[in-house]
């Protein structure tokens, strides 16, 4: 009997809260009306401009003409957010990036990011380093801190890893030129 209670009181406190959410195609006047592209007036590196933007200053996405995909999956696209997996502080509320910084990485230091942080990713997708590399250095409003390496093999593939801080196979996805 209890347990029916217990049923009964959540269904209702579930449909009450969705009583009070906002459906339907015309938003409610009352709610603050927020326009990102003035809130968030932020410059994307230029150097990765080819290949990605910034939407709303908290998600990276490929161009319109570049496809990302995880490896083995045609559906989901990736995207590079400034919630950090691995936040050094649990705060509520979503997180935006500070600042972004990219530079490009000369042959020298892509051997070196290839022999100690690629070759160690289980999934990586490539047995030598990349034609050419750019790391993307982040930091969101919390102050985490991550990098996403731009790896190219040619000028219409590649893949992205992301170090949040550390690197790891889920961390990575692939770039293609459509």
């Amino acid at each position: 009997m209890k347990y029916k209670i217990a049923l009964g009181l959540g269904l209702l406190m579930a449909f009450n809260g969705l009583s009070w959410s906002h459906t339907g195609p015309n938003p409610d006047t009352k709610e603050p009306e927020v326009d990102c592209r003035k809130v968030f007036n932020f410059t994307f590196p230029v150097i990765l401009g080819f290949v990605a933007k910034i939407d709303c200053n908290q998600f990276i996405t490929s161009q319109e003409d570049w496809i990302w995909r995880y490896p083995n999956s045609y559906f989901d696209p990736p995207f590079i957010s400034a919630f950090s997996p691995r936040t050094r502080k649990p705060e509520p509320g979503l997180r935006f990036f500070r600042r972004l910084s990219a530079t490009e990485i000369d042959k020298e230091g892509s051997q070196l990011a290839y022999d100690t942080i690629f070759k160690k990713i289980r999934n990586f997708p490539d047995s030598k380093p990349p034609q050419r590399l750019i790391r993307m250095d982040t930091i969101n409003d919390i102050k985490d801190e991550s990098q996403a390496w731009f790896g190219f093999s040619s000028d219409e593939k590649g893949w992205v890893v992301i170090c949040a801080p550390e690197c790891a196979p889920e961390y990575l996805f692939l770039l293609e030129k459509r």
